[in-house]
Order: C-alpha cells, then structure tokens, then sequence
C-alpha cells in the first residue's frame, strides 16, 4: 500500500550542508534503559570537529573513549575505537540528519542481543537547557553500603 508523506523530501547541495552544520553543538542522551544496560554511555555529549560518514559526531563529556555518530542508516553510541562503523551498544535505525530529530525507538546491546528502550531519548536546544537549569547544583550520596563498600564514595558532590 501507498501511504501520503508529506513532510518527506529530497535535499542536496547547499541545503543539504546547511542542515548538516546546524547540528546542535550540545545534545544529551537520556533517560531508563532496560535493566540499566549501558547506562554508562549515557549523558551530555559535544559535537566533535570532524564529521563521520558526512554526518555529525559527538563525545561523551568526561569520557572522550564514547562517541555518537551515524553509519549505515543508524544512530550509534560505542567505543571511540568503532567510531563510523555500523556498530555499537546503543542505537536507533533511524535517517535523520541530526540526532536530536531521531524519532526512532533507541535499543541497547548487552553483548547477545538488542533490547527496546522506549524511555530512552536524545534532547538538545531548549529541551537540554531546561534539563539542565532544573538540575541540582549540589547532591550529596549517603546512606549505608553493603558491608561498608565503597563508603569512601558517599558524600557531597558539585
């Protein structure tokens, strides 16, 4: 069956570059995973100079070894050391020039097999702002560790 997309469309050329150089230069991949894998790939993210596959790439801040970038016809977030390639340990088979317009579900990888996670999402612009502005300046980790591990962790954070 044929379906009406009237939002779909065809650009090259110089409307093409624009759209790629208006990528936000800050986006932030957020939200639950299943079972809280790769929660660790997650957070704020800085557009890196160079472009991957033509498409905009991003670092983890803090961890410069994660990236984001785009191969294939998906989003991925992986090691630095896979950067470009079809492959990572989160993803979303999504086209969209730019990752803060991927519509598609995300899916995280544990090492055998891809898992929905609907709640996760990629924000940027006013959306990443208002994150940010409602965020505490200051949390402070407490309570009772098992066997008294990692106590030396607890405490006050900026």
């Amino acid at each position: 069956a044929w379906f009406d997309a009237p939002e779909l469309r065809l650009i090259a050329g110089e409307a093409l570059a624009s759209a790629l150089a208006a990528a936000a230069d800050t986006v932030a991949l957020v939200g639950a995973t299943p079972q809280n894998r790769q929660r660790g790939m997650l957070g704020i993210f800085k557009r890196r100079p160079e472009a991957v596959n033509g498409w905009p790439s991003y670092a983890l801040l803090g961890d410069d070894g994660t990236r984001l970038w785009h191969a294939g016809r998906c989003w991925f977030v992986g090691a630095a050391a896979e950067c470009g390639q079809a492959k990572g340990w989160i993803s979303a088979d999504d086209g969209s020039l730019t990752p803060d317009q991927v519509s598609a579900t995300w899916q995280v990888f544990d090492g055998s097999a891809w898992f929905d996670a609907p709640e996760l999402r990629l924000i940027a612009g006013e959306a990443l702002a208002s994150a940010l502005a409602a965020a505490a300046d200051t949390v402070a980790l407490v309570g009772a560790t098992p066997q008294n591990r990692q106590r030396d962790t607890l405490g006050i954070f900026k």
